[in-house]
């Protein structure tokens, strides 16, 4: 049976990256813990991949270069609404990050726009983070930080990591004239991943833990919803080693997955929540065993102090460096295969 529904969920998923155009319309989740609902139930996971499938008059290797958004009318249509809607991200601010075309759109066809920065190529590559905001369109602040970090490493950065950043991955949520947290159809994207228990839990829990609260609606299957499918597919192809998605308001730090979570970033201090079918944390950290870092910022719709946010971008680098530097050792310390060892030996 779960063979079934994972090759069901597989066959929609392409099936919407090949018949997806521009002038088509998708239904987007979206969530946001600021409301009086505390209850921040997770969604469950299938091990998914999406690869998107370039059209003959696409260049095979654009999803490996997402178009530059230099030129792109999408990009500045997507800039300029952020600018209106967001007091700390301008217009001019987010053009000025040059963001890419991803070749995914949300349910409203808005761009679903990334940022990568690469190591520097006189570096050792020590791993790939992929940092995700606004999954909920009304956690206003989980956006415009994410903004705020990408114009840190525009300044300077210290190149050992490659970074994706998907900015704004609900942007019809937040968008819209009056913010929700579930994207245009109504989901919560953050329960909306494929997890393992999705078929199983998701309407059980939304029904019986959240008494059918729309906010955290998980869809009628699993990565029903494009800009769900557009972060399942960034997943499979940029192969983070660790995610970072960003959230608000309930100011602390979650954890899910392998290795040692940190125990602070800037003023969020460790308090690991648990998985719940169909979020984030439980696809990647669970079901992929990558580790999820969730970072909580204390209101939805207050920034942090500039001094603060300069802390958890600090908090933030030193941890992720620390951990990837640990698993370059342990990769150095492995022993080679017994094949290798042999071809290696010098004949006498």
């Amino acid at each position: 049976m779960h063979r079934l529904i994972y090759i069901a969920a597989m066959l929609l998923i392409l099936l919407s990256a090949c018949m997806h155009s521009p002038n088509s319309t998708y239904p987007t989740p979206n969530s946001n813990p600021s409301s009086s609902n505390t209850s921040n139930a997770k969604p469950s996971h299938t091990k998914l991949f999406h690869t998107k499938v370039p059209s003959d008059n696409e260049p095979k290797d654009s999803l490996h270069n997402p178009a530059s958004s230099h030129n792109n009318p999408r990009i500045h249509a997507l800039c300029r609404e952020i600018g209106q809607k967001l007091g700390s991200v301008s217009d001019n601010n987010c053009h000025a990050l040059q963001l890419q075309d991803s070749s995914f759109y949300s349910v409203k066809n808005r761009s679903l726009a990334i940022k990568d920065y690469p190591a520097h190529k006189q570096h050792t590559n020590l791993g790939r983070v992929f940092v995700i905001g606004g999954i909920h369109g009304d956690e206003y602040a989980a956006t415009s930080i994410v903004f705020k970090w990408m114009q840190q490493l525009e300044q300077e950065r210290d190149g050992r990591l490659h970074w994706r950043f998907m900015p704004l991955s609900n942007p019809d949520g937040l968008l819209q004239k009056k913010s929700q947290r579930q994207n245009a159809n109504g989901v919560d994207l953050n329960r909306n991943f494929p997890s393992q228990d999705w078929t199983q839990l998701a309407h059980r829990y939304w029904q019986t833990k959240t008494y059918k609260n729309p906010r955290r609606y998980p869809g009628k299957i699993a990565a029903s919803e494009p800009e769900t499918q557009a972060l399942i597919q960034q997943i499979n192809q940029f192969k983070p080693d660790i995610i970072v998605s960003v959230h608000a308001p309930y100011h602390l730090l979650d954890y899910d997955g392998p290795s040692k979570a940190p125990k602070r970033i800037g003023k969020l201090h460790l308090h690991e929540l648990g998985v719940y079918p169909g979020s984030l944390g439980n696809y990647g950290g669970v079901d992929l065993k990558l580790p999820v870092i969730t970072l909580e910022l204390p209101s939805a719709g207050i920034m942090p102090s500039p001094q603060e946010i300069q802390a958890m971008w600090k908090d933030l680098n030193s941890w992720l460096l620390r951990e990837r530097l640990q698993v370059a050792k342990l990769q150095k310390k492995r022993p080679r295969p017994a094949q290798q060892l042999i071809s290696s030996r010098r004949v006498n």
